[in-house]
């Protein structure tokens, strides 16, 4: 990494600055833009500092103004004060300390055209300045926080998406407690972002269909754990094959209750219970002694096959619901404050940039700002 000096560090190009906390960001933007000013005659209204706050705003042109009154003084009295290195360095190469102090002098007189902004407030001012080709309504209002509006909107959608949908879906987001707030919270950082690329596993996934594959999974291992329960018990308490640490015989009798308790339900639910995974024949394989057969049963066979179309459903319904409030969200809102005549601080820095993607409009009126100083 090379040192900055802001003293003989070229004014021409892109300088990319990496700096922390009280590393003189704010001397290094004032000794640049004291440069712009006496080496290369540019006016305050042609230069350009973007920063993060209002605070910093106000005193980066604070630091800036009295800088460039100090410097002017010392090109007044020929000589710069002691310890000063950017104005000895200004009065040692400036070929004519007339035409300095003449830049200086308009540079102080004219400074309340400096445009140092915030990154918000330069948006606003570019497309308030250029209204017309911008597209930016005369009336809009800037709304500081959409957080009530946003909180509207996926409360629509949520009534919208699960008061007619499917009482399966819809018992399993209320078994996991989810609501309005919780999907918010889900989405809420990616909103307002139109460049982020949503890519969800399983995209081309149906749900109708993944909720009859379980459907009937769930019917199946029903039909015979309700026929063959008895059977399977035995298998499960008095087999030799199985791994008696796996398959504690005083833990079995809680496992079948919860099986009962499960399978007697008209509506099956999504959530499975903790040992459901114990009764799949995948399981029972994996925890067999060796050289030993594994219990067969249809009903293992069933409930592997009810396992996996379970978590295709819940995964279905994890990603898909989020993503499609994303894009109720990101649509909905920007129809609602077009409506009202609102606009977001995010939406200042989307509006200026489709305006800039435009090259007739971007060369019309992002050319007084042809010359910027690095951002802190």
């Amino acid at each position: 990494m090379q040192r900055l000096d802001p003293l003989y560090t070229p004014l021409a190009g892109f300088n990319l600055i990496e700096a922390s906390a009280g590393t003189g960001k704010t001397y290094t933007i004032t000794a640049l833009y004291a440069r712009l000013v006496v080496e290369a005659g540019i006016p305050v209204s042609r230069i350009l500092v973007v920063t993060y706050t209002n605070a910093a705003t106000k005193e980066l042109r604070d630091r800036i103004r009295a800088r460039l009154s100090d410097i002017r003084a010392a090109f007044l009295r020929g000589r710069a004060a002691e310890h000063d290195e950017l104005a000895t360095r200004l009065l040692d190469l400036s070929p004519d300390r007339e035409i300095a102090i003449r830049r200086l002098s308009n540079a102080v007189r004219g400074f309340d055209e400096a445009a140092i902004f915030t990154i918000h407030g330069f948006c606003k001012r570019a497309l308030g300045d250029n209204a017309f080709e911008s597209g930016l309504s005369f009336e809009t209002e800037l709304m500081a926080d959409t957080g009530d509006l946003l909180q509207e909107i996926v409360e629509d959608f949520w009534r919208r998406e699960f008061y007619a949908g499917s009482p399966l879906v819809v018992q399993y987001f209320l078994d996991e407690r989810y609501s309005p707030d919780k999907l918010l919270g889900q989405i809420e950082r990616h909103l307002g972002k139109p460049y982020l690329q949503v890519v969800t596993p399983n995209a081309e996934a149906d749900g109708p269909t993944l909720e009859h594959a379980f459907v009937a999974a769930f019917r199946q291992a029903r039909a015979l754990w309700l026929q063959d329960r008895a059977a399977i018990t035995k298998l499960l308490l008095e087999s030799s094959s199985l791994n008696r640490q796996k398959y504690g015989l005083k833990h079995i009798p809680g496992w079948l209750e919860a099986m009962d308790a499960y399978l007697a339900a008209e509506t099956p639910k999504l959530v499975l219970f903790d040992k459901f995974a114990q009764f799949t024949a995948t399981k029972l394989q994996a925890s067999t002694n060796k050289g030993k057969a594994t219990p067969q049963h249809p009903f293992f066979d069933a409930c592997a096959t009810l396992q996996t179309a379970c978590e295709a459903l819940v995964d279905y319904c994890r990603h898909q619901i989020p993503v499609k409030l994303l894009a109720y969200c990101n649509t909905e809102l920007a129809v609602r404050k077009r409506r009202q005549q609102l606009q977001s601080y995010d939406d200042l820095l989307l509006d200026l940039h489709a305006a800039l993607r435009h090259p007739r409009q971007a060369r019309r009126w992002w050319k007084p700002y042809a010359t910027a100083t690095p951002p802190p």
